[in-house]
C-alpha cells in the first residue's frame, strides 16, 4: 500500500452541489440519466461515489471515462482493489475470475489497462468531505482517522470487503454521517448516522430488483 492515498479530504462545496452515488457496476447508463435528472453542473457541482465501477454491469470499460473527469470523485472498491492484483500481481493472467463479472477485461488490450491502472491506484480509501465520511464497505471501530491512516493493514479488509453490522456509533470527531455501498439493499436508510446507498444498481439486468441511486448531501 505503499504510496497509495488513504484519506482525501474535500472542503463542502460552496459555488454548487455534492451528490454521491452507490456502486456503478458498470451501469453508465444509469449515471447518465440520473446527472440528467438532477440537472447535474460539471463546472459546479461534484459527484462522490462508495467505489466498484466496473465489472457486472454492460458497460464497464466505460468506467474510465468517470475517472477523467474533474467532478468525479470516487473510493476505492474491492472490485477495484481486485483489478489491481490480478493487472500488477498476476500480470493479467487470463485466469482471472468470471465469477465477479470480470470477464469483459480480458477483451480489453493492454494500453486500455494500463491506463485503468494508473487512474484506480490513485483511488483513497475514505473520502471526507466536510462533515461527510464516504468509503466502499464498513467503517472500522476507530476513534479517528488518523488510526486507519497509520494502520491500513489491519483496516483495510475492513474498508473493502466488510458485509453485516456497522459500529453502534460514529466516533470520529466531526464526521455526521457515513455513506456506504457493497451490500445492496432494497432500501436506503439511515441507522445511527450510517447510510447503506448502494440499491444494486446491476441487479436490473440480471433480471432482478435494482437501480443506482444518487443522493444530495
Amino acid at each position: 500500500m505503499k504510496g497509495r492515498t488513504i484519506i482525501a479530504r474535500y472542503e463542502k462545496n460552496t459555488q454548487g452541489r455534492d451528490f454521491v452515488c452507490g456502486d456503478i457496476h458498470g451501469c453508465y447508463d444509469d449515471l447518465e440519466q440520473n446527472l440528467r435528472k438532477i440537472r447535474f453542473t460539471p463546472s459546479r457541482d461534484r459527484m462522490f461515489c462508495t467505489g466498484d465501477l466496473f465489472d457486472r454491469g454492460p458497460r464497464s470499460r466505460d468506467a474510465l471515462d468517470y475517472l477523467n473527469k474533474d467532478w468525479f470523485f470516487p473510493v476505492c472498491g474491492n472490485h477495484e482493489d481486485m483489478f489491481l492484483e490480478w493487472y500488477t500481481v498476476h500480470a493479467c493472467n487470463r485466469h482471472y475470475s468470471y465469477r465477479n463479472g470480470s470477464d469483459w477485461l480480458l477483451h480489453e488490450k493492454k494500453p486500455y489497462l494500463t491506463n485503468l491502472a494508473k487512474a484506480v491506484i490513485k483511488l483513497p480509501f475514505v473520502i471526507v468531505v466536510g462533515d461527510i465520511l464516504i468509503l466502499h464497505a464498513c467503517l472500522p471501530d476507530v476513534a479517528s482517522l488518523k488510526s486507519i491512516e497509520q494502520n491500513l493493514d489491519e483496516y483495510i479488509d475492513t474498508l473493502l470487503w466488510h458485509r453485516g453490522k456497522m459500529p453502534d456509533e460514529i466516533r470520529v470527531p466531526g464526521i455526521r454521517r457515513v455513506y456506504y455501498g457493497h451490500t445492496p439493499v432494497a432500501k436506503v436508510g439511515e441507522h445511527n448516522g450510517f447510510i447503506n446507498i448502494d440499491t444494486g444498481a446491476f441487479l436490473r439486468y440480471g433480471g432482478m430488483v435494482g437501480k443506482l441511486t444518487v443522493k444530495e448531501i
